[in-house]
């Protein structure tokens, strides 16, 4: 199991890194290969999910701060930016106007990868509460 989480890690970092710098540095370039959506549609679904991603992840971290408590591993906040990700691409779903595969495959994957993320924060949880 500790294979197959240390290579999805390793696959999710190759992936958000290349997404990094293609929208850094390509942005003109809005549709996303293989999605089927208009440039349009994409741009609203990015809307939909990724800004609302952003805004739920930070208003999480800020109620964090105010309750007193700190991540408990560097995969943490990795784990929160995967639910709130996977959150707001389910609501989408159902407020979107037209449900494309790509949609249902990325939602799939983001659940996915909270299993992988919720297993590899518990695996360094248990590493660092070791005394």
């Amino acid at each position: 199991m500790n294979r197959i989480v240390d290579g999805i890690m390793i696959a999710a970092a190759i992936f958000f890194l290349g997404m990094a710098i293609l929208r850094i540095v390509f942005f003109d370039y809005q549709n996303f290969p293989g999605s089927g959506l208009t440039v349009e549609e994409l741009s609203n679904w990015k809307s939909r999910t990724i800004d609302s991603t952003l805004y739920l992840t930070l208003l999480y971290f800020i109620y964090r701060y105010f309750v007193g408590k700190n991540p408990t591993s560097t995969i943490w906040p990795v784990y929160v930016i995967t639910i709130s990700f996977s959150f707001t691409q389910f609501i989408a779903l159902f407020t979107f106007e037209k449900i494309n595969l790509f949609m249902i495959i990325n939602l799939l994957i983001s659940v996915f990868a909270v299993v992988i993320f919720r297993t590899a924060h518990n695996r360094r949880k248990k590493e660092i509460s070791t005394f």
